[in-house]
């Protein structure tokens, strides 16, 4: 009697659950965050971010900055973002940057920016930015603040693997007048007339903090699943501090069809990001 009991409890909790599946469709994922010096447009009207970064060095403290947070996501439905900027301690929030968005489409590529305007610090450490989705948590990076270059003390857990920031699809990748990575072209799905066509393009890859070696490669796959592209492993050296931004450059790739190109970013063989690169047909 208790194993019908439970077999009837579970089948009404299964039945339930992928009713609420059904009529609550929506999901949302974040694929990407990076601090920089400044972001616009280019001459093509696709996003330059100038001058990603993770530190911050002043002569002495306290002082007030300002600087650019690009964030780009993945989903459908109607969504509200915070993104705010803590003290060391994560006990006040210094600045705020907000937008809600709605995605119409399945697998839909979002973006948007704002500006941490004249923030106040006061200490050096390390402060955070935690990125939200109506109030979920999804992601939460360092920016490290020195003051004259004096060592701070590191969080242990940003001593262990990296921190995927971001993985964005760009055109060009370059150093800028001070030495800092700047990404241009940065683009969110391709809109065509013609089928099968083939472009050329680099998947940026920003790592942070983490104090060993590491393997990077990435995967790209067809709308029906099929792999594409497997990229040679990329090794790489991270210190506590520091962003580093890799990229594979992709000549002549085929879109043979429409539909979502899933792109796999690994490390050491352990998945651990994906997006998709939409192709629609106009």
């Amino acid at each position: 009697m208790k194993k019908l009991i439970i077999s009837l409890l579970i089948s009404i909790f299964f039945v339930f659950s992928l009713s609420y599946a059904q009529e609550n469709p929506n999901s949302i994922k974040l694929i990407g965050v990076a601090i920089a010096s400044s972001i616009e447009e280019d001459e093509y009207g696709l996003t330059l971010i100038d001058g990603i970064f993770s530190i911050i060095n002043f002569d002495s403290l306290p002082q007030t900055d300002t600087f650019s947070l690009y964030s780009r996501w993945m989903g459908n439905g109607k969504y509200d973002i915070e993104i705010n900027l803590l003290n060391p301690s994560k006990e006040k929030i210094l600045g705020t940057i907000d937008d809600s968005f709605d995605l119409t489409r399945e697998n839909e590529v979002f973006y948007f920016w704002g500006n941490f305007e004249d923030i106040a610090f006061d200490e050096p450490g390390v402060y955070w930015i935690q990125v939200k989705a109506d109030g979920k948590l999804l992601k939460e990076i360092p920016l490290f603040v020195l003051e004259n270059d004096e060592d701070i003390d590191i969080p242990e857990n940003l001593t262990q693997k990296p921190i995927l920031a971001f993985t964005l699809p760009a055109l060009e990748i370059y150093e800028n007048d001070y030495g800092l990575t700047s990404l241009k072209g940065i683009y969110e799905y391709y809109a065509t007339d013609e089928l099968p066509f083939t472009d050329s393009f680099i998947i940026a890859n920003g790592w942070m903090s983490g104090e060993s070696e590491y393997n990077q490669h990435i995967e790209i796959f067809s709308p029906d699943k099929k792999l594409l592209y497997k990229s040679e492993p990329q090794s790489f050296e991270t210190n506590a501090g520091s962003i580093i931004t890799l990229f594979d450059e992709i000549s002549n790739f085929s879109f043979e069809k429409e539909g979502d190109y899933l792109v796999k970013v690994f490390l050491d063989d352990e998945e651990v990001n994906s997006f998709v690169l939409k192709v629609i047909k106009e």
